[in-house]
């Protein structure tokens, strides 16, 4: 059954034309499998590119909370290099009590357990494919790690192909001092250089990075040049 599923996941990554044919792709993988949602998530340091059919009450609370730091599934994934499953139960002899209270927190937005997959990507790039249901679940990944491991990569590629499509410019509008500035951030200048470039005080250089990144959505500057440049805004 993993397997076939799996043939049709690839099938459907091939012909899919933009995100919203991909996400679809997966949330029916997951289904055939048995499970009620599906997860992506590629760390590159502070950087994060995030995809998901969890709750959207979670998925917000999740990234407010910036739970990424402590979530044990994430940090379980930095361990081990094999698709492992997981409950409270499975992880809780290892968690601190922040874990435990977010696992709990989990579990009253309807997620009990899953199946994760971690991938070694390019440049420090880690990838984690999940599945999760409400329920115990269904152990049949785990049992097959190369197939997992390929799920994983093909999601990836497919996501990632997408993600970094140009985004419409006029998505976010920038003034021009900002967009001047994340230009020069792109270039690998330092706030003190832009500062210097443009004649202006590093307070006021930080002043429109900031303004960028919130526009933007951004976790970090460093994000926002990402997306920026990802929207074809510099």
């Amino acid at each position: 059954m993993p397997s076939e599923a799996f043939d049709q996941l690839r099938d459907a990554l091939e012909t899919a034309q933009g995100m919203a044919p991909v996400k679809s792709a997966v949330k029916e993988f997951a289904g055939q499998l048995g499970f009620d949602w599906f997860a992506y998530l590629s760390v590159c340091g502070p950087e994060i590119d995030t995809f998901s059919t969890y709750p959207r009450a979670w998925q917000g609370h999740y990234i407010n909370k910036k739970y990424a730091i402590i979530d044990p599934v994430v940090q379980e994934a930095r361990r081990t290099e094999r698709c492992f499953a997981w409950s409270e139960r499975d992880l809780g002899r290892k968690l601190s009590p922040d874990q435990v209270r977010f696992l709990g927190e989990a579990g009253d937005h309807g997620i009990a357990s899953g199946i994760s997959v971690p991938v070694s990507a390019g440049f420090g790039r880690t990838v984690l494919f999940t599945l999760a249901s409400s329920d115990r679940c269904d152990n049949c990944l785990v049992d097959c790690p190369f197939l997992a491991a390929s799920v994983a990569s093909h999601v990836d590629v497919y996501a990632r192909r997408w993600m970094l499509e140009p985004m419409p410019a006029i998505a976010v509008k920038l003034s021009p001092r900002e967009r001047l500035c994340l230009s020069w951030m792109a270039k690998g200048k330092r706030m003190s250089e832009i500062a210097q470039i443009i004649g202006s005080k590093v307070r006021t250089v930080e002043y429109h990075l900031q303004n960028a990144r919130r526009k933007l959505d951004a976790t970090n500057v460093t994000h926002a040049v990402a997306l920026a440049v990802r929207q074809q805004l510099i």
